[in-house]
């Protein structure tokens, strides 16, 4: 019988000031959860990360930020608009990065499909990791958006911790590896803000090799 597919893997975060960092690997599937737990903990740990760390660096209008390893497949965002600060303590250039702008805070992460089925599994994972650090988290039905490049990809609403935005998911081409970016704003975060984050988000381009 053929096995079933597998789910996307999502990236352990980048290790805490005072903590060991977490190896990243393509896991199996007994090992899923411990991934899924540890994106949990940092998703869960954004407001905090965002008060507490004294690292915020900031970036200019169309700074280029790319996410994934030495020697493999990469994806490239473009950050739209002044005065977004990321966070360096919340960020590792393998994985993903923190931002964060007058209320608005953008998580974009690198994630590696082991099957081409996994691309189908990116929606229904992010909702997971969403849920599983507030089981009150909310991940709308999907709907169809594209890149600037025009690569298709799938977007829908998303709240969390009581924060409302935006979700974005593409995948790479080969569909070895995907981008996922929420964009989420609290009470009175600005509308600018929460609209470039969305720009943000669908500046995403795909390279196979190192940028």
């Amino acid at each position: 019988m053929p096995s079933p597919a597998h789910p996307p893997v999502y990236p352990p975060p980048p290790a805490p000031p005072s903590g060991a960092a977490v190896p990243a690997t393509r896991l199996r599937p007994a090992a899923v959860f411990l991934a899924l737990a540890t994106v949990v903990a940092l998703v869960a740990g954004w407001p905090l990360a965002a008060r507490a760390l004294p690292d915020k660096e900031g970036l200019r209008d169309g700074a280029r930020l790319t996410i994934g390893p030495s020697g493999s497949g990469r994806v490239v965002l473009r950050v739209r608009g002044g005065g977004w600060e990321l966070s360096r303590s919340a960020s590792d250039p393998d994985s993903g990065y923190l931002l964060g702008r007058a209320g608005v805070r953008v998580r974009a992460s690198r994630v590696d499909l082991l099957t081409t089925e996994a691309a189908g599994r990116l929606w229904p994972g992010l909702r997971d990791v969403l849920r599983a650090s507030d089981a009150g988290a909310r991940l709308g039905a999907p709907g169809s958006t594209r890149t600037t490049e025009g690569r298709p990809g799938r977007t829908g609403s998303a709240e969390q911790g009581g924060r409302r935005g935006r979700a974005f998911a593409f995948a790479a081409p080969d569909a070895d590896f995907a981008v996922t970016v929420v964009v989420l704003g609290g009470r009175g975060a600005d509308r600018e803000a929460l609209r470039e984050g969305y720009a943000l988000a669908r500046s995403a381009r795909f390279e196979d090799g190192p940028a």
